[in-house]
């Protein structure tokens, strides 16, 4: 009964190499016995270090890839073309040949990750020393998104008001437009709001529901001469609570 590839889960493929076609080797699966020259096998199945062509390795083992890559394949076991010194040890003494592709194979990865790791830490250096840079660079303040306010046309940095207290409770709320204009608002809206100043104070904008306000001072002078108290300047939560509620 063929043996099947579960029978040889303790095989490891430990190298693939060739050989010139006048210097075959015997492959040293059971019954074959052929001279094999192209893709030696080179197999550790158990204590057993065998010598196989391919087409007996694939056979014994279920398929040409079957236990994957070459386990020394960057020590010249990954299809290197054997020196005549290197063939003749394959046959007299297959271990020794493995042990320098073993020795081999783990000088070349051993110097790999070395390079991969001065690689990485230049990459880190590189990281540290741009952030460090960027890091003297003057920043910009994070912009903080306005708080809730009714004023959806409200610059979203300057996102402070003042309240205006008038001695009829009606108040005036100066807010900053995105555009950088001064405005104030009436709060609460009333009926002719858009009549209380003069052309020379500002200018009313129905759309926003206030007055667009060239000069603020002047503005804050004319509330102030007419009755009405200092402005209290806040954030609009703290500015509501001054505020009456909307009729």
């Amino acid at each position: 009964m063929p043996e099947t590839p579960t029978q040889h889960a303790s095989a490891r493929l430990l190298a693939i190499v060739s050989v010139d076609p006048s210097r075959r080797v015997i492959c040293q699966e059971p019954g074959c016995g052929h001279g094999v020259y192209a893709a030696i096998h080179v197999v550790q199945d158990k204590e057993n270090l065998l010598v196989l062509g391919s087409t007996c390795f694939a056979k014994r083992y279920g398929g040409a890839s079957a236990l994957g890559m070459p386990a020394y394949s960057a020590g010249s076991g990954g299809g290197s073309h054997l020196t005549e010194e290197e063939r003749m040890a394959l046959v007299t003494n297959t271990a020794e040949l493995i042990a320098q592709f073993k020795a081999r194979h783990e000088a070349v990865m051993a110097a790999a990750n070395a390079k991969l790791l001065a690689l990485r830490q230049r990459m880190q250096q590189q990281a540290q020393a741009t952030k460090a840079l960027f890091s003297r660079a003057p920043t910009r303040p994070a912009i903080q998104p306005p708080a809730d306010h009714p004023w959806p046309w409200q610059h979203p940095n300057n996102t402070s008001v003042a309240v205006v207290r008038g001695p009829d409770s009606q108040c005036w709320v100066r807010v900053m437009h995105r555009s950088g204009t001064q405005m104030l608002a009436p709060w609460p809206a009333f009926d002719g709001w858009d009549e209380t100043f003069p052309p020379s104070i500002g200018q009313p904008d129905q759309q926003l529901q206030a007055y667009a306000v060239p000069n603020i001072v002047a503005a804050l002078q004319w509330l102030r001469q007419r009755g009405y108290e200092a402005p209290q300047v806040s954030r609009w939560p703290e500015v509501r609570k001054l505020l009456p509620d909307p009729v």
